[in-house]
């Protein structure tokens, strides 16, 4: 019904990862991405010690970048015409979460 990837990065972006995260339409809403999200961050932050978490997310993906803003993330930019989606190009946002 969902997946949630972490990527590690190496040499002197060992201390980050990435997540790509989905969870099928009809299993939304039913706190999934929650329970996936808090995995990620609990292995990031407890077994990994990793000090930042990054994601790309579409712009009106609002239930998306609600939940990861509730994680901690904060958009770091935005990048135009980055995916193309269902006939047409779409931005995307750059967020991290950083943990010092």
């Amino acid at each position: 019904v969902g997946s949630l990837g972490l990527r590690t990065g190496k040499a002197r972006r060992a201390h980050a990862g990435g997540i790509g995260m989905s969870v099928h339409d009809d299993f939304q809403g039913r706190g999934i991405d929650t329970a996936l999200m808090a995995a990620a961050v609990d292995l990031a932050d407890n077994w990994l010690n990793l000090k930042r978490l990054d994601l790309t997310v579409f712009t009106d993906n609002a239930p998306a970048i609600h939940l990861y803003k509730k994680f901690g993330f904060e958009v770091e930019g935005t990048l135009g015409v980055h995916v193309f989606r269902e006939g047409e190009y779409v931005d995307t946002y750059e967020m991290a979460r950083i943990r010092l």
